[in-house]
Order: C-alpha cells, then sequence, then structure tokens
C-alpha cells in the first residue's frame, strides 16, 4: 500500500495526485454532512482514524517468506462508516507515515491514498453487496469481501508501478513480476484481513451496536472463526519481526531494476532525536485519542439508553 518515493515519474505522480483532490473534496463534504446530522459520529471517525492508523503501520511477519506486510483496515472500516467517509482518514494517516515513519512519500501520496483509501472500500462494498443480492450475507461472505478488498489494493498498485515503468519494461511482465512476488505474503495476510474483519465487526456488534449498520448486526462469529485468528495471531507473533518490510522489496526492487530506484521522501522527520520525539508523541496521541473515543462513545450509547 506504500509506493515510495521516486518510483512514479512526476507527471504520473502529479495526475494521481489531481485525481485525488477532488475524492478528498467529496469525502471531507460528506463528513461535514454526517456530522451535521449526527454530532457524536466525529467521535467515532477519531477512534476509526487511529485505529486505521495502527493497522496500516504495524508490520506482521509471515514465517514462510521471511517478510512483513500489513493488514488494510480501510474495507473493514468502510462497511462500519461509508466509503465516503474513509477516504480523508486514510490520507491524514499516510501522509503522517509519509513524514514521520519513512513510509510512503509526498510524490506518491495521491496515488497511495486512492488505492487504500477507495479502490480496497469500493471492492470491499461491491463484493458485499453482490453476496447478499446472492443470499450469502454471513460472517464468511463479509470476511471473503473483506479480503478481496485488501488484495484489490495490491492487485492495483501493481498496475500502476507496471503503468509507472512501462519505458523502461513490458507493462505485463512488471505486473505479473509484482503480483507472483506479493503472492506468498499478501494471500495469507488477505485471509488474516478477512478473519480480523469479522472478529472486529462481532466485538463491536457485541459493545456499541448502534455504531453497526443495521444489516451488519446479524453477523455470528463461529467458533472456527476465532480458532482461525487464534492460530494466525500465534504464528504471528512466534515468528519475530526481524523481516524486510514486502512494499520495499518488492516494489523498490522491480522499480530497481527498471531503472528508477525509490528514493527518500520530499519530507522526512523520521531520523533524529526530533523524529524520535515526534513519532513517540504521534502514537501516544492516537492511542489516546483512540482510546478515549472509545470510552465517550460508550457514554454517549449510555445516555441514550431510557430510563
Amino acid at each position: 500500500m506504500h509506493l515510495s518515493e521516486g518510483i512514479l515519474p512526476m507527471d504520473q505522480a502529479l495526475a494521481w495526485s489531481a485525481l485525488a483532490v477532488p475524492a478528498l473534496v467529496w469525502s471531507l463534504r460528506g463528513e461535514r454532512i454526517a456530522r451535521k446530522e449526527e454530532p457524536s459520529s466525529a467521535v467515532l471517525m477519531a477512534g476509526a482514524t487511529s485505529l486505521l492508523f495502527a493497522g496500516t503501520l504495524m508490520p506482521l511477519p509471515v514465517p514462510v517468506v521471511g517478510a512483513t506486510s500489513h493488514i488494510c483496515l480501510t474495507p473493514l472500516l468502510a462497511m462500519v462508516v461509508g466509503v465516503r467517509r474513509i477516504l480523508w482518514p486514510t490520507f491524514f494517516v499516510l501522509l503522517l507515515h509519509a513524514m514521520f515513519f519513512a513510509h510512503g512519500g509526498i510524490t506518491t501520496l495521491g496515488v497511495n491514498t486512492l488505492t487504500l483509501g477507495l479502490v480496497g472500500p469500493v471492492v470491499t462494498v461491491g463484493c458485499w453487496t453482490l453476496f447478499q443480492r446472492l443470499g450469502l450475507n454471513g460472517a464468511v461472505s463479509l470476511g471473503v469481501a473483506c479480503g478481496l478488498g485488501g488484495m484489490s489494493v495490491y492487485v492495483t498498485d501493481a498496475l500502476i508501478l507496471a503503468m509507472a515503468l512501462m519505458d523502461t519494461a513490458a507493462p505485463a511482465t512488471t505486473f505479473w513480476v509484482v503480483l507472483v512476488g506479493f503472492a506468498p505474503v499478501q494471500l495469507p495476510l488477505s485471509v488474516l484481513e478477512a478473519v480480523v474483519s469479522v472478529y472486529m465487526l462481532r466485538a463491536l456488534v457485541a459493545r456499541r451496536p448502534a455504531l453497526v449498520p443495521e444489516s451488519l448486526r446479524e453477523l455470528r462469529l463461529t467458533p472456527t472463526a476465532v480458532n482461525t485468528m487464534l492460530l494466525m495471531v500465534v504464528s504471528i507473533a512466534t515468528s519475530g519481526c526481524a523481516y524486510e518490510g514486502i512494499d520495499g522489496t518488492i516494489f523498490g526492487a522491480e522499480a530497481e531494476r527498471a531503472g528508477r530506484p525509490p528514493v527518500d521522501s520530499m519530507v522526512d522527520f523520521s531520523q533524529g532525536e526530533m523524529g524520535l520525539a515526534m513519532t513517540i508523541l504521534i502514537l501516544f496521541g492516537l492511542g489516546f485519542v483512540a482510546g478515549r473515543s472509545w470510552e465517550r462513545l460508550g457514554d454517549a450509547e449510555s445516555n441514550a439508553l431510557p430510563r
């Protein structure tokens, strides 16, 4: 989900950024409308943004291939708050990633926002809508929709990279090389995204049902799903994190092979004591926001109950 600085030709980077601007305006206008209709939803979005930041920054090692990657979380969050409202938090989170954690870049911020914040959510909601029309509206179907949404982000990234390197390499070759390179990592992580999405949604339904759309409140988390999730979490937790990130390994290696190696972000505050201080401040700040949001949502729900 993090295309690095320097990979895209400047004209393509500017074109993707130009496409991202109206999408962000559309998202922000939708957020303003939603807050007028339901002021307390601002707290929900604060918690969602913090969760998205943590989920997309935390490297998850895949022991089989010795590499790390990230789950997306925008597929699940789009199911809860809608595609329109999840786009602007994605931009904000990716901006923090680029400036303070050396993930992604400023010139690729537009395209990364579109893939993670728009493509993944749209695919997820589209799959879920199709499954509902087919009568497949259970937890497994939701998990499959979220898993496919997460996978679509990386497939789109592969297409974008193929177009970016078409002047030095055959687009079809680049596309398939990137997909094959991602497959051993992203396929298991798509399964993990599916299971975690269902589990998190069921936890939200159990504790804060008013926050979940009515069509999702009847889902049930089966013992099989719980056991699968626990096995995957245990395997990840015991495998260590001394692996290289798959974003840089696959994207960077293919771009470098084509003569366009990634470079440091144009704005990078991740180095030195100031960078460390800002990293700690951002992590603790967003962690506090997430916890406080959950608490305030609980208070609001309690006050809304009849006495």
